[in-house]
Order: structure tokens, then sequence, then C-alpha cells
């Protein structure tokens, strides 16, 4: 069974800058950071069918989407208020999902 690592309401900041991850984000569902502040890994867009490569930062014990979350919300044309869930899949890979607040 898949396991919920995130779920978030979009705000404007999400969608221009970054996705600063919630804090009640499952750490231990995502790959580990090795001694290094950021990691890389793919993310499949369940409604495109499409894969990215994102980057995952934690600064300030704070982790934030960078690199590749930006192609993501102009791909999936997101909005303020549209709700994602990133989940990790029992073969191992990672899916999100959006649900558009309208």
């Amino acid at each position: 069974m898949a396991m919920e690592i995130f779920m978030k309401k979009l705000t404007s900041v999400d969608i221009d800058r970054r996705l600063e991850l919630p804090t009640d984000t499952r750490r231990e569902a995502l790959p580990p950071f090795q001694d290094a502040r950021e990691n890389m890994f793919p993310i499949m867009l369940e409604q495109a069918g499409v894969e990215v490569r994102v980057h995952c930062s934690c600064k300030a014990g704070r982790l934030a989407f960078t690199k590749g979350w930006i192609e993501i919300a102009r791909h999936l044309r997101l909005n303020a208020g549209d709700v994602v869930t990133l989940r990790r899949e029992d073969q191992g890979g990672y899916k999100m999902t959006v649900k558009s607040r309208a």
C-alpha cells in the first residue's frame, strides 16, 4: 500500500519559487540525504504520466523542492489553493497527485 509523505494546499510562493514541505512531512519516506543538504529523485506526475527529477533541499531543518518543482507547477498549471499529495509507491517510486481547488 502506498505511503503518503505529505499533502499541502499550495500558496503563490509555492508555485512561483519553491515548494516548502509541511512540517509533518514523513521524512523517513524520502530518499536519504547522506550528509548532503540536497538530494534528487524522480517523481511521477499521475495526471500527466510524466516523470520529473526534483531537487529536495534541507536548510535550517526545513525541506523544500527546488529545481524541477517549477517545471512541475507550470506543466500541471497549478494554482494557489490546489492541493498536492506525494506518495511513495509499494515498488519504491514516488507519485504526485493534484486536486484542483475548483
